[in-house]
């Protein structure tokens, strides 16, 4: 795995990524994303093809009553996932954040976080974090304050810690997450 594969999927399991681990089997990389976001989801895979041993597959599931059409895949089982796996996964095999994500935070991931999970509001970016406790949404706003000076608010939404960054601070990073985003997802960071 290249330094930049590993920032690719730091920021999809910051987002809707996940990575399974079976006993006595190295752990693999799994993201799912709506048809919708297939330019996203492709321009993943492809980063990520050298770790994967077939193509994508297409799923259907029904929510709410109402039938929806995705997109899926998976690396293969790599010893190399095992230091991601252990960064993101409690004992309880539940995804968490911990201090040490500060070392692999960079502008890929955060690129991708955002195309991954993020949501435009007004003129700014929310993060949404709704897997992650209260604690763990404050260490990654102290992360992204301390590393690159980036000041975000925690909103609440449904009893959930979103992050929120204003315009203002989204301009810190801007220059330097840009060139990380796919065309169809740079309204995200129409400043």
């Amino acid at each position: 795995m290249t330094s930049f594969q590993c920032s690719v999927i730091i920021g999809v399991i910051l987002s809707d990524g996940w990575i399974q681990a079976r006993k006595n089997w190295n752990p693999r990389l799994g993201i799912k994303q709506s048809i919708k976001h297939f330019e996203y989801f492709w321009n993943v895979f492809i980063q990520l093809s050298t770790l994967c041993s077939g193509y994508p597959w297409l799923t259907k599931n029904i929510k709410r009553g109402k039938l929806f059409f995705a997109v899926e895949f998976n690396t293969r089982q790599l010893n190399c996932l095992n230091e991601i796996y252990t960064l993101f996964y409690s004992e309880y095999k539940s995804k968490i954040i911990k201090p040490e994500l500060y070392d692999y935070i960079d502008y890929i991931a955060i690129a991708d976080w955002i195309m991954g999970d993020g949501a435009k509001r007004n003129k700014g970016i929310t993060l949404c974090t709704d897997g992650f406790t209260f604690k763990e949404v404050v260490i990654l706003m102290n992360n992204l304050k301390i590393k690159y000076n980036i000041n975000s608010t925690m909103h609440i939404e449904k009893h959930k810690p979103r992050i929120y960054i204003n315009e203002k601070e989204l301009l810190i990073i801007w220059p330097y997450i840009k060139p990380h985003f796919i065309k169809s997802f740079l309204y995200k960071l129409s400043l």
